[in-house]
């Protein structure tokens, strides 16, 4: 294990440098795990979004191309998924994503691969905005920022065959990360920008939680949990607890806010603070359907651990390896593999000394403007100071993270599809079953997916956006029955969240009603 050198034998520059790396710097070996988590998110994000395939990204679906491009925002017309509405054609971009996310987890061509999932990303964002949340632009911006890191370093294919100098390693740069801690210590702008980034995204949630009357009076957590239609696995079972409700919400208001001392801790103190982040957004994925929070949440946070953690993760890993018999020999014949693998030689060393020289000045000059537009963006969002040139036409209020902020909503709904038959007979489409009367018992369990909920949120915005979704509906239902449908009633059903024992306020509202005439 690679020590520091010690503060109090640095002359007072040196001392200066080192705090600063030390708080702005991140070890390869955190890198590598943010690369997989982020090609890991992706991956995810494709298999889930390739079940709504038709639905949502093909002509044939409730948001075809026409319409998008008719009543939804310009953005549209630049995404590569617009380029056709067949629905092989959208797998084939699905697919290409897929294999992009496996590469990025491999670490083969990272900075390549890191892009072309970024594009992939945007385009299919683009195609339908619709049925996003936060956390697909949060995944979006970190992708971005991914860009200007050196990802490739570790437990990846780029770090074999000694080709690290593709993936940014100058000789000072390797000399300056001796100097703060050994060769796995990252420190340049790139690294302080995203650090910065992920404290301003949750110093920002925390700022409009405080605007709030729930978060400072210990009840915010108990309205989130008690949103039916967000809650599963531990959020159905905790709610019935107050008291640690209460704490919880102290809990997350304090670190959100206090989110700032990541920046400022060093040592046994970042990683407990990291280590009680971790948990608390482990909570939040087994509790609320939130989409992908909880993994790119995860991936940030790791940024953050320093390096005696990852010492001792891979110390115990070896550890294990030696104990585990089955597992000793998977290492040793995945070792004699790699040996014999060697990544694409890198163009970098046809180039002359004196070209690559100015390509690192031009490349450092980059990684500072990467840091100052995120440091003047963060500031901008904050309510510090106006949005600053060129991005002043943004609307601030338009990139907020918002989450449960200022206070979670006091009431809930569920949506119903109801397809009325030709026999007479009532059916729900989304959940394929007869209608049943009365609240169901889990309101999460109605739709297919938290962007259906997105979606259908949206019908009545646009007439024609409605007409449109009852219309797939027909069809989806008749497909679905293999019978004739008369009508396609949507159906918002919704539920105030009132103090024990009071009587909830409850309601509905008809979204859409189509005839089904042209069904079959």
């Amino acid at each position: 294990m690679t020590g520091r050198p010690s503060p109090t034998t640095l002359p007072d520059r040196a001392r200066l440098r080192d705090a600063l790396d030390r708080r702005l710097g991140i070890d390869a070996r955190a890198l590598a795990a943010f690369r997989i988590l982020l090609g890991c998110t992706l991956l995810f994000d494709v298999l889930h979004r390739s079940r709504d395939l038709v639905a949502f990204y093909a002509d044939a679906g409730a948001y075809p191309r026409a319409l998008h491009l008719a009543v939804g925002d310009s953005t549209g017309r630049y995404s590569l998924h617009v380029l056709s509405g067949e629905p092989w054609v959208q797998a084939a971009l699905f697919g290409l994503a897929a294999l992009l996310a496996v590469a990025l987890i491999a670490g083969y061509r990272t900075r390549l691969v890191t892009f072309l999932s970024l594009v992939l990303l945007v385009s299919v964002h683009f195609r339908n905005p619709l049925v996003l949340n936060g956390a697909d632009r949060l995944l979006r911006e970190v992708l971005l920022l991914a860009l200007f890191l050196p990802l490739g370093r570790r437990w990846a294919v780029d770090a074999l065959g000694g080709d690290r100098a593709r993936d940014g390693g100058s000789e000072r740069e390797r000399r300056n990360r001796a100097g703060a801690g050994g060769e796995n210590w990252v420190a340049t702008p790139a690294t302080a920008a995203v650090l910065v980034y992920v404290v301003g995204f949750f110093a920002n949630n925390g700022q409009h939680k405080r605007l709030g009357d729930t978060w400072t009076t210990g009840e915010a957590l108990g309205y989130a949990l008690r949103q039916d239609h967000m809650t599963i696995l531990l959020g159905d079972r905790v709610v019935d607890y107050p008291l640690f409700l209460e704490i919880g919400t102290y809990g997350w208001l304090a670190m959100v806010v206090g989110a700032p001392l990541l920046l400022v801790l060093t040592g046994w103190l970042r990683t407990a603070y990291v280590g009680a982040f971790l948990g608390a957004v482990a909570g939040l994925g087994l509790s609320m359907a939130v989409g992908l929070f909880p993994a790119v949440l995860t991936a940030v946070l790791v940024l953050f651990l320093p390096s005696f953690v990852w010492d001792r993760l891979e110390a115990a890993g070896a550890a294990l390896c030696e104990r585990v018999g089955p597992l000793e020999r998977l290492r040793t014949r995945a070792g004699a593999l790699t040996s014999r693998i060697r990544p694409p030689r890198s163009l970098r060393s046809a180039v002359p000394p004196g070209v690559r020289t100015r390509q690192r000045r031009v490349w450092s000059v980059v990684l500072g403007g990467v840091l100052l537009v995120v440091v003047l963006w963060s500031i901008g969002l904050l309510g510090y100071a106006d949005p600053f040139e060129p991005v002043d036409a943004i609307d601030p209020d338009d990139n907020q993270w918002t989450m449960y902020a200022p206070n979670p909503s006091t009431s809930y709904g569920w949506y119903v599809v109801e397809a009325e038959l030709e026999s007479g007979k009532e059916m729900d489409v989304l959940r394929n079953e007869a209608l049943r009367d009365g609240p169901p018992p889990e309101a999460s369990d109605t739709l297919p997916s938290f962007r259906w909920r997105k979606y259908m949120n949206s019908l009545d915005e646009e007439a024609a956006r409605a007409d449109r979704f009852g219309t797939y509906m027909c069809d989806r239902a008749a497909d679905q029955f293999d019978k004739p449908v008369e009508r396609i009633e949507v159906t918002y059903h919704y539920r105030s969240i009132e103090p024990e024992g009071d009587e909830p306020t409850m309601g509905s509202a008809t979204r859409v009603e189509t005839a089904c005439s042209g069904a079959t």
